[in-house]
């Protein structure tokens, strides 16, 4: 027989890609340049400095999303090795540690709205370098997450089992109890080694894309009883 508990009582859930559309690197070199006033044309140049440099990899960094002062460095160093001058890759830099440049997806508040409602416990489990409380405050979606479980806090990233633990002690909730949601089976997959339920789902393409009715059908199906 089946009653009406919830399969489970806490739900972790990624940031970027997940709740929200990350920067392009179009975007992300655009946003920077309009900063500036400078030529919307000189973005053809500093991406294929940036493609030549390897940026995009060297980028990734594991590491760097658990230590803001090697974020930094990091980020720098990798921007002078493409030819990016100093104003620009200060502006670049400005952009890519400013959460509110990234958008969160169309069903992104109704989502957590409903877990909410459901009386779930909500964690954020993000791999960022900076705080991104004041995002959700400013989009108005702070009343509907718990806590957040960062990893510039936690010095440890996605997929470090102790980024998970911290996101479950959070929510007050063993791994069966938990459900994770992501985008990367590389980093969100890692909640799956610590017995905790996971659901990849496609990375966001545009903030008009809708996959969080995969991960809400999961979260609120009434869990088996006797």
């Amino acid at each position: 027989m089946r009653d009406t508990a919830p399969a489970f009582t806490a739900l972790l859930v990624d940031w970027r890609g997940t709740l929200a559309l990350p920067l392009t690197p179009r975007r992300w070199v655009d946003t920077a340049l309009q900063e500036l006033r400078r030529p919307p044309g000189d973005a053809d140049t500093v991406l294929a400095r940036l493609e030549a440099a390897d940026a995009h990899r060297l980028l990734l960094t594991p590491g760097m999303d658990a230590d803001p002062a090697l974020h930094r460095d990091l980020y720098h160093r990798v921007l002078a090795r493409a030819g990016i001058d100093p104003e620009l890759a200060a502006a670049l830099y400005r952009i890519e540690s400013d959460p509110a440049h990234d958008l969160f997806a169309a069903d992104a508040p109704a989502f957590l709205a409903r877990a909410r409602g459901a009386g779930v416990r909500t964690v954020v489990v993000s791999d960022v370098h900076v705080d991104i409380r004041p995002r959700f405050a400013a989009a108005g979606l702070a009343d509907h997450v718990d806590a957040f479980a960062l990893s510039f806090e936690a010095g440890a990233e996605k997929p470090d089992p102790r980024l998970f633990e911290a996101a479950l002690d959070k929510a007050g909730a063993h791994p069966a109890q938990a459900l994770m949601v992501g985008d990367r089976p590389t980093h969100d997959g890692g909640a799956a080694d610590l017995g905790i339920a996971t659901l990849l789902l496609p990375p966001l393409r545009t903030a008009q894309d809708r996959r969080l009715h995969l991960a809400e059908a999961l979260l609120h199906t009434p869990a088996p009883r006797g």
